[in-house]
């Protein structure tokens, strides 16, 4: 949390401000010189300007004008880098691919670009004049062959039926419906 003190961050001591006028130039507490070594392995510019309360051109300009910061400020980064490569070399060591290769394209100079020679040793195959032939040969890995699936068969089709069904009719059992009771007249 930063602490605000009349519009200014505390800790941040202006100086006075020079003959041609303006703003007074920011300078940085040997505190704040500690931090920014600290914070310049995780943090970019911006997020350490926002941090330290100043705009990100005012973090430049310090940058720039003093040395002890900018050498923290590189420390910090080449602190990450290195941590960084340090675990990046053991994951290759260990037999990781993609460190190995991410590795070697950038500390080993290798180029993952294909570079297509369209001429055959004894100059029989030459490509033409219309342009560029790109060709690739790719290791057979046994992934490309495909066997087919069973196809089951077809199920027999039924016969359709000559006649339909009858609707189903209820069939007279032989005992008579029970009349529904009618209501009796008072007095009979």
């Amino acid at each position: 949390m930063r602490a605000y003190a009349r519009g200014r961050v505390l800790g941040v001591t202006p100086m006075v401000q020079g003959a041609g006028g303006g703003r007074p130039m920011i300078e940085l507490s040997a505190e704040q010189k500690i931090q920014i070594e600290a914070l310049a392995q995780y943090l970019s510019q911006e997020q350490i300007s926002d941090y330290l309360g100043i705009s990100q051109d005012t973090f430049q300009r310090i940058i720039k004008r003093d040395e002890d910061v900018a050498i923290r400020y590189r420390r910090g980064k080449a602190t990450a880098i290195g941590a960084i490569a340090q675990s990046l070399t053991q994951k290759a060591i260990a037999g990781d691919f993609k460190s190995q290769d991410l590795f070697l394209r950038t500390q080993g100079g290798w180029n993952t670009t294909l570079k297509n020679e369209h001429v055959s040793p004894d100059g029989s195959m030459t490509p033409k004049a219309d342009g560029p032939v790109a060709i690739y040969a790719l290791p057979d890995n046994g992934r490309d062959k495909v066997e087919p699936e069973p196809v089951p068969e077809p199920k027999p089709k039924r016969k359709p039926r000559s006649k339909p069904k009858a609707k189903a009719t209820r069939k007279p059992t032989g005992k008579p419906k029970p009349k529904a009771a009618t209501p009796r007249k008072k007095g009979a």
